[in-house]
């Protein structure tokens, strides 16, 4: 009766052992399939933002933030994707009106991930996430329209004063100035420094671009120019229509913008000058008359100081009958006579 004890309770410890393993094994497997599931979560969360889908990164990001609100690959992902939507915020809708009230709650969604983002941010880190905290609040201005103030500017100051040489503070602030016409000389300076860190390079010309176009402040085209053609230069990107719009406000035939005309041709070296007047012109289908070209072309010769080429080309406009179809002819007869004289 002994021995039959002992092995019950020896088959007892047996089972026990056998259950303590089987629950182990359960909550393991159960650990490593929520694990996999979180990496296939994250997985789509990558995905979606690389194809530009910001806002369902973000949702994704915070189901997995529900069961883990410390994953720390979840919170940069966010914080990531927040940050690429506030560089690229759209809306849409069928009028200003109706893009206005659109912007606001996506902007109610992007602020508190960028707020709590900063907070557990530090150095350039924490210069990039208030650099683009700054620009939310420009977007919850200026297209939102719900508020008004130094917000967006305090930040992005702010952003500078964590790291000067910061590429998205600096292209964020130069192209705020600019729309808000503040100092011209900053504003350069800001977006000249954002260029030379080499980074983000896409987002850095179009602040650059888009503060400069249509900006009639002396200086305006000249930069304008300057930055083109060095995009030119090192081959990067820039679409027809943006193209059209630099060439239209650089390169204005009318006889009253000619002081305009003088500063574009003059910003960068002659051979540069016509390169990129030309690279500007070249996916066109439409192209300017050729006439247009010349008389381009004959101003950026006296510009650079050759005259006698320059008197040449305004001769051969002058003598050509279709000249007197374009609203440059009485600039061409003006160039010849002045020319001539010396």
């Amino acid at each position: 009766m002994k021995l039959v004890l002992s092995w019950v309770g020896g088959a007892t410890a047996v089972l026990g052992l056998i259950g303590t393993l089987s629950g182990w094994f359960h909550t393991f497997d159960s650990h490593r399939t929520q694990r996999t599931e979180v990496k296939t979560q994250l997985a789509v969360a990558q995905g979606q933002t690389q194809q530009g889908q910001y806002q369902a990164a973000v949702h994704t990001y915070r189901d997995i933030l529900k069961d883990d609100p410390l994953d720390s690959a979840a919170l940069d992902g966010q914080l990531d994707a927040a940050m690429l939507w506030v560089e690229d915020f759209q809306v849409l809708g069928d009028d200003n009106k109706q893009a206005t009230a659109a912007a606001g709650p996506l902007l109610d969604e992007i602020m508190p991930i960028l707020v709590a983002g900063l907070a557990r941010s530090k150095g350039s880190r924490a210069a990039d996430v208030q650099a683009h905290l700054g620009w939310a609040h420009w977007l919850n201005w200026h297209v939102a329209e719900r508020e008004y103030g130094a917000a967006a500017e305090q930040n992005l100051r702010a952003a500078l004063q964590l790291d000067n040489t910061n590429v998205y503070a600096n292209a964020m602030l130069g192209n705020w100035i600019l729309q808000n016409r503040g100092n011209f000389s900053e504003a350069i300076g800001h977006l000249n420094t954002a260029v030379a860190t080499g980074k983000a390079r896409p987002l850095v010309r179009r602040m650059q671009i888009g503060g400069l176009l249509n900006d009639e402040v002396p200086g305006a085209r000249a930069e304008l120019v300057k930055a083109v053609n060095d995009m030119r230069k090192t081959g990067e990107a820039l679409d027809d229509e943006e193209k059209n719009r630099v060439r239209a406000f650089c390169y204005s035939t009318s006889t009253s913008h000619q002081s305009e005309l003088t500063e574009s041709l003059s910003a960068v070296p002659k051979d540069d000058a016509w390169k990129t007047f030309q690279w500007l012109d070249d996916n066109r289908e439409d192209r300017m008359d050729p006439l247009a070209d010349d008389f381009i072309y004959a101003n950026l010769l006296e510009v650079s100081g050759d005259r006698a080429g320059a008197l040449e080309r305004f001769r051969a406009l002058q003598q050509n009958p279709k000249t007197k179809l374009f609203s440059f002819k009485d600039q061409v007869d003006d160039s010849v006579k002045r020319l001539s004289k010396s």
